[in-house]
């Protein structure tokens, strides 16, 4: 006899059709199962949480589109985590590449700015200040001044 599945399609189709309570059940049911996914692929609880957290959402919102024939509604969860989790790996991954090499630009920058005298001054109380910062701070600064982001970003 087969074993029954641990998601079935009609919890998802009960979602879909905005059902607070079978949502819970959806999340009782299948987080133990898909945050491990998350964690594999992000490397950090925090963000596998946050991959979770989306994706939760994601389904929520596009439950309707579930098909059956495609298959078990734990495999397409766990295509939307593990996708979301890529996607949080590669934002980090484009983060670090931004980062890198910031604070050369960023004294480039002010260098190139001041046409005074004590221009190594100002260059190495800059980097005195950076150097006092905690990292992410500092990578804030940086991205900020050096590569225009804003602070939501």
């Amino acid at each position: 006899m087969p074993e029954k599945p641990l998601v079935s399609p009609e919890l998802l189709n009960r979602v879909a059709r905005g059902d607070r309570a079978a949502f819970a059940e959806l999340y009782r049911l299948a987080a133990p199962k898909l945050f491990p996914v998350a964690l594999r692929i992000t490397r950090r609880r925090d963000l596998a949480e946050e991959v979770l957290q989306e994706s939760f959402v994601a389904v929520w919102n596009q439950a309707a589109s579930y098909d059956p024939v495609k298959g078990a509604p734990l495999i397409w969860m766990t295509t939307i985590v593990r996708h979301r989790a890529i996607d949080q790996r590669r934002r980090r991954a484009n983060l670090a590449d931004a980062t890198s090499g910031s604070e050369a630009a960023l004294l480039t920058l002010v260098a190139g700015a001041s046409d005074r005298a004590d221009r190594g001054a100002e260059l190495a109380a800059l980097s005195r200040c950076l150097d006092q910062l905690e990292a992410q701070p500092r990578q804030a600064v940086l991205l900020a001044y050096v590569h225009g982001y804003t602070h939501e970003e």
